[in-house]
């Protein structure tokens, strides 16, 4: 079943809504620098093509792309080539429209997909914010998890052995064990970020640039006021990483691994979606959650 909103008509409207038992979901990213390898669109890619995905295994409606996130910078992160930021509040007002707009629809529950971490704190305050005026559904976000090469797909191949993730070879299997073991460092523009984006879109995947830029930590100049527990902005994150870059180069990345990422991915999203139908309580007390 067709079950991307853009892609479906008024006459078919209604039975995509039955189907989705008045579930739709939002991919939300972001367009920002992922090391030289990466698309800026990495995120909103990602996040596009594991809720089309989950939404075939679990039926829901795809809303169209909420593609701007909260990407900041400063004088310690200079605005690299491609980035696009808008004001937090901008962004806050356009998911309440958007919200809005989609409940008039005949959609009493919206979940959104999140693929940018940098999301993750306005959401939050989101959450708290829809519940103070009347609304006539039910709102929660999930975010896709980054560690799914190497660490949970080795772990998977260690609890059950050879072949359990029939999409990779025995070398992948071992580069997985291999990364794990050695507890290679994952968190933007990994190798994860990097394994979904050779799923998705392999031909803009550059692994010949692996190695220009440095995706370990960086000392941090406020690393004081982190240890007198001041928290700064985005943790410190970009004084850490200023190439928009953490963790181990993802060698060895590919099409294969990609595959098995985005399968298994979309299968945890779409449980997800399955437990946010079939959920009664939060439709009685009008709650917003995070899954």
């Amino acid at each position: 079943m067709e079950t991307r909103w853009l892609y479906t008509n008024s006459y078919d409207f209604p039975a995509l809504r039955e189907a989705s038992e008045g579930v739709c979901i939002i991919p939300m990213g972001c367009i920002e620098k992922h090391s030289v390898h990466l698309p800026l669109g990495t995120d909103i890619l990602k996040a596009n093509r594991l809720c089309y995905m989950a939404s075939q295994i679990e039926t829901a409606a795809v809303f169209p792309d909420f593609t701007f996130g909260d990407t900041p910078f400063g004088a310690h992160a200079q605005r690299p080539e491609g980035t696009v930021c808008l004001d937090v509040r901008t962004q806050l007002m356009l998911l309440e429209e958007l919200c809005d707009e989609i409940a008039a629809n005949g959609f009493n529950k919206i979940l959104v997909v999140n693929a940018h971490g940098g999301n993750a704190r306005w959401l939050d305050v989101f959450s708290r914010n829809i519940n103070t005026r009347p609304h006539d559904y039910v709102w929660g976000y999930i975010r896709p998890s980054d560690t799914m090469t190497p660490h949970t797909m080795a772990r998977i191949i260690l609890e059950k052995g050879s072949g359990s993730i029939p999409e990779l070879t025995k070398e992948d299997e071992e580069l997985v064990i291999k990364y794990h073991k050695m507890e290679m460092r994952c968190g933007h523009a990994c190798m994860g970020e990097t394994t979904y984006m050779m799923g998705v879109t392999p031909e803009n995947v550059h692994l010949d640039r692996l190695g220009m830029e440095d995706g370990l930590p960086q000392p941090d100049p406020c690393q004081k006021l982190e240890d007198a527990g001041i928290i700064t902005d985005s943790h410190g994150w970009f004084r850490r990483f200023p190439n928009w870059y953490e963790g181990h180069d993802p060698v060895g990345s590919n099409e294969r691994l990609g595959a098995a990422a985005l399968r298994l991915e979309s299968e945890r999203i779409a449980r997800a979606i399955k437990a946010f139908k079939e959920d009664t309580w939060l439709w009685e007390h009008h709650c917003s959650v995070q899954l």
